[in-house]
């Protein structure tokens, strides 16, 4: 299947689901962390898919990867917050795990998409050697 959209990338769809099941479950935290951690976890889990479909669009490699570096950077803070949710028992160690094991997976899909930028842009740079000699 030919990508055409940021929306037909697997890591995309993942961080995605990811962003609205936070937002789900900070609800559940206490009023008094409703404009501290709970806000956090929501913009770093929204920021991971933002970055991805803005990367997408990007014509050029470093812009491209870019932007999914700042995906990646958002979803070290999203575990960073997790590991904060479970020291203050806002979440179970179970409910900590069925999370970490997701996002260690965008984390995968992720590292795979930018290895193939990388790639992408060494075959174009050396094509374009090619070419001039």
């Amino acid at each position: 299947m030919r990508v055409k959209s940021f929306r037909d990338l697997k890591v995309w769809q993942l961080s995605h689901k990811l962003s609205i099941d936070i937002a789900r479950l900070v609800k559940l935290f206490p009023k008094d962390e409703q404009y501290d951690l709970s806000i956090q976890m929501r913009r770093s889990a929204r920021s991971i898919p933002s970055n991805i479909s803005e990367g997408f669009g990007r014509f050029h490699f470093n812009d491209k990867l870019t932007f999914y570096e700042r995906s990646r950077a958002s979803l070290d803070e999203l575990k960073n917050h997790f590991s904060e949710a479970l020291g203050n028992r806002y979440i179970t160690n179970h409910k900590y795990d069925i999370f970490n094991k997701r996002m260690n997976e965008i984390s995968f899909l992720l590292s795979k998409l930018m290895k193939g930028i990388i790639k992408a842009r060494e075959n174009y740079e050396q094509q374009r050697k090619n070419k001039g000699t």
